[in-house]
């Protein structure tokens, strides 16, 4: 089956006459959900003129409609691709990143397990979730199991439920009543256990210290333990947001495939300002120090930037950079937690507040969670933590 994802006019020279020619962008389905692009190239018969290229473009329109023939014998792997391309356009690249990262799950699924959209039912997609559940990983650490994370699972599924929905808003199936069954198919969960959850609590602090101690983002770190910082907000920091004695979190740098700088934060919430505290200010004054060295040795060849933390030619890292880097230092470390990430700090922050006896709603505002749940969630599983460790 021919599903058209795009299409143009173009201009090809013919026994001396140049005519416009309909390019449409083909994906080939075959019965089995197996999938070929290709590019089909349809004379319209048209001398290139100012007067015929509306006519072309009115015929261009006419053929994407004959080869886009949406509806309920279309495979749903198919139609994934085909709503994934439509949004490509509509959204900004970031967030189509994020899209096509878990797409690319419901498409490799439904390939293997071809059904169409007239055929698809609750019990196909509840399987999927399943698989989803005991998904085998490429890479796995020996404390990692397989399946994806809950979380993942969530946002897939919050996915596949608008893709569903829009082919009801579209026409392109008539069993409302089917899709709504799927679209409020309950969401399978892997049993969570509060004694895989890491994070850095009050006695463990010292052993965090001496792990980063003279890495070159010790400073990142530090930041990131002693705000909560996001790994997008440690990487936007700019000196422009160390003002008057604090540090202002307004702008990130996000990475999937494409990195992105933007001036505004994840949530409302997010935009948030701190105190420095000395220490943390003499740790920023000495980047300073360094990057303006730095800029004096190498002239013209330096990347001026307002960011804080850069490579020595002015380069700011990555997000990816920071998390990575972070991951081969608690590898390194005999005292630290492996399951360790740069997003536990988040949590370790929040550990070490509620060790202090500070209110959960000023512990959410310091970390920035729009929502309080998420901070009573941490907050909850640091007491059964330390409840754990008091019987033990």
């Amino acid at each position: 089956m021919l599903i058209c994802k795009s299409g143009r006019t173009i201009e090809k020279k013919r026994k001396g006459v140049t005519k416009f020619f309909i390019r449409l962008n083909l994906i080939d389905t075959d019965e089995h959900g197996a999938q070929k692009y290709r590019t089909k190239d349809i004379d319209t018969g048209l001398t290139a003129t100012k007067r015929n290229r509306i006519k072309a473009n009115a015929m261009l329109e006419d053929e994407i409609s004959r080869f886009s023939p949406i509806g309920e014998s279309t495979q749903f792997a198919a139609y994934c691709q085909y709503w994934l391309d439509k949004k490509k356009s509509e959204i900004e690249i970031i967030t189509f990143e994020g899209y096509q990262y878990r797409v690319k799950h419901i498409i490799e699924y439904f390939s293997d397990h071809p059904v169409t959209l007239g055929k698809l039912t609750a019990d196909h997609v509840d399987q999927f979730y399943h698989y989803l559940l005991t998904k085998e990983k490429v890479c796995t650490s020996q404390h990692d199991e397989n399946g994806l994370s809950n979380r993942s699972i969530k946002d897939i599924a919050t996915i596949l439920r608008s893709i569903l929905s829009d082919t009801l808003m579209l026409g392109h199936v008539k069993n409302r009543e089917n899709i709504l069954r799927i679209t409020q198919l309950k969401i399978p969960k892997k049993p969570e256990s509060v004694s895989k959850d890491a994070y850095i609590g009050i006695d463990d602090i010292d052993d965090f210290k001496a792990a980063i101690k003279g890495h070159r983002l010790e400073t990142a770190y530090t930041l990131a333990f002693y705000y909560g910082l996001r790994r997008e907000e440690i990487a936007g920091l700019r000196w422009s947001a160390i003002r008057n004695g604090r540090m202002y979190i307004e702008h990130t740098v996000t990475k999937l495939k494409t990195t992105v700088a933007k001036d505004r934060t994840k949530t409302y919430t997010s935009h948030r300002d701190y105190p420095i505290p000395p220490e943390i200010m003499k740790m920023l004054e000495e980047i300073y120090a360094a990057q303006m060295l730095n800029r004096e040795l190498m002239g013209d060849s330096y990347h001026n930037s307002d960011y804080i933390f850069t490579w020595e030619d002015g380069r700011p890292y990555s997000p990816d950079y920071l998390t990575k880097s972070f991951k081969k230092l608690v590898k390194a470390s005999d005292k630290l937690d492996d399951r360790l990430t740069l997003h536990s700090l988040r949590s370790s922050c929040v550990s070490v507040m509620v060790h202090e006896g500070i209110d959960i709603k000023d512990i959410q505002a310091w970390v920035g969670h729009s929502d309080i749940s998420t901070t009573m969630n941490i907050y909850a599983k640091t007491n059964q933590k330390q409840q754990q460790k008091v019987n033990e």
